[in-house]
C-alpha cells in the first residue's frame, strides 16, 4: 500500500506534466499554422497605401485571416481557442523608397491556459515572408 501511494504520486505528476506539455504544444502548432497562412496571404495581397486608414484596413484583413481563416469572415469562430485579432501583429518591412520588401506576422500576449499554469506566448510564433504582391501606393483599400 505504501508503494502504491508513493508511485501514484509520481505517476500523477508525470501524467499531468505530459498533459500540460502536450496541450501547450498542440495550441502552439495551431498558432504556427494560423500565422503561416496569414503571412502567406499578406505576402501575396496588394499593398495599398493611399492613407493610414487603408494600411489599417489591410492589417485588419491579415489579422482576420490569421484568427478566422478568412479575410472577411462571416462567422466569428477563431481557428485557435481564445485568439483575438488584437493579438496579431502585422508589420511591413520597407526599403528606402517605402515599398514593402517583406511582411512580418506574429502573435502577441496569447495565453495558453494549460492544466497548472498559464503560459504567455509573446512574439512567438512569428513568420516573415518576402512581399510578392502588387505595390499600389496610390490605391485605396476597398
Amino acid at each position: 500500500m505504501i508503494e502504491l501511494a508513493l508511485s501514484a504520486g509520481v505517476m500523477v505528476s508525470c501524467l499531468a506534466g505530459t498533459f500540460q506539455f502536450g496541450y501547450t504544444f498542440y495550441i502552439y502548432n495551431q498558432l504556427v499554422t494560423a500565422v503561416g497562412n496569414g503571412g502567406r496571404y499578406a505576402a501575396m495581397r496588394t499593398y495599398r497605401a493611399g492613407s493610414e486608414v487603408d494600411l489599417e484596413k489591410g492589417r485588419a484583413a491579415i489579422r482576420n485571416m490569421v484568427v478566422y481563416g478568412d479575410a472577411k469572415p462571416n462567422e466569428l469562430t477563431p481557428v485557435v481557442v481564445n485568439l483575438h485579432p488584437d493579438q496579431v501583429e502585422v508589420e511591413w518591412v520597407k526599403d528606402k523608397t517605402g515599398a514593402p520588401t517583406a511582411v512580418h506576422v506574429a502573435i502577441r500576449k496569447y495565453p495558453v491556459n494549460a492544466l497548472f499554469r498559464t503560459i504567455y506566448l509573446d512574439g512567438r510564433p512569428g513568420v516573415e515572408f518576402p512581399f510578392l504582391g502588387r505595390y499600389a501606393p496610390a490605391e485605396r483599400e476597398p
